[in-house]
């Protein structure tokens, strides 16, 4: 028996069995995990097997002494877990730790290739490091689809809002009524934020721009510029709502009319690339048939 592929078999034996070992003993503390942080619940099956693993990871990652390149790196994590509402969930330390530990997968799953297809170094690191970067792109793109949501629902919520206080009801009420009201969306999660934030003794502007930092949409940045030079100016809030929920449904239909424009441009690609070739192959594979024929 070849001795490298002997010693490649027993390191993975060796990492799968240790794997395995870290798995189940993690799942005996992930019940606890659970009842005293509820926003793991938001997370996927294998992040909440591994968090044990990865708390400790990111203890240690904490306890690193500061440099740019990694004070750079946290803030950009900080900043891409905000805006995906997992910021409660895990810190940035944490979620480096769980990289590397993605990157180890990565490093088994080189291992079982190359004994099947013979890898170089160089396909080693290039796969450990995709899978590694994995968690980061999940992140980045759960992020994007949170702003997707809130940019669709925040229209309806300002009305609401104005609606709100219009009839009479103070700013802080009027958030708590808009809640009950926007189902199944993450700008629920920010206004309750939001009223939170107020009820702990926060300024109104400080409560907002809090909130526009964390969501990070540019129709949310106008919004609450608006609100916030209103409560400086001292001035009514209901028909500042109103002007923006106005603005907003003017720029959702703007954006749609350039959606619409752009559609018959997007059709040309499928259409020259799949639709035309057959087209072509239709029409003249008869005659090009017949052509042949007549040269035998």
């Amino acid at each position: 028996m070849d001795l490298g592929l002997f010693g490649l078999s027993l390191f993975f034996g060796f990492s799968v069995g240790l794997g395995a070992w870290v798995l189940l003993d993690s799942l005996r503390e992930v019940k606890e995990e659970l009842e005293e942080q509820p926003e793991l619940y938001s997370t996927s099956l294998f992040f909440r097997v591994v968090h044990p693993l990865v708390q400790y990871m990111g203890r240690r990652i904490a306890r690193i002494e500061s440099s740019a390149v990694l004070d750079r790196l946290r803030g950009a994590i900080a900043r891409d877990l905000t805006i995906a509402g997992k910021s409660l969930a895990i810190t940035p330390d944490e979620f480096v730790a769980f990289m590397f530990v993605c990157s180890w997968i990565g490093l088994l799953v080189a291992g079982y290739f190359h004994t099947l297809l013979g890898l170089g170094l160089a396909e080693w690191l290039l796969l450990m490091l995709l899978v590694g970067y994995l968690p980061l792109l999940n992140l980045r793109e759960r992020g994007q689809r949170r702003q997707k949501a809130i940019r669709k629902v925040l229209p309806y919520a300002l009305d609401l809002l104005c609606l709100a206080v219009e009839a009479g009801l103070d700013f802080t009420a009027a958030l708590s009524r808009i809640g009950e009201n926007l189902k199944d969306n993450p700008f629920r999660e920010e206004l309750r934020l939001l009223a939170r934030d107020l009820g702990m003794g926060k300024t109104r502007s400080e409560a907002l721009r809090d909130m526009e930092k964390r969501v990070g949409i540019e129709e949310l940045t106008g919004v609450v510029s608006a609100l916030v030079q209103a409560d400086e100016l001292g001035a009514s809030l209901g028909p500042t709502l109103r002007i923006q929920s106005e603005e907003l449904q003017r720029k959702r239909f703007q954006r749609a009319e350039k959606k619409a424009m752009q559609a018959p441009v997007l059709m040309l690609i499928p259409l020259v690339v799949f639709i035309f070739p057959l087209v072509f192959l239709i029409i003249f594979t008869p005659i090009a048939l017949q052509v042949l024929d007549q040269f035998q």
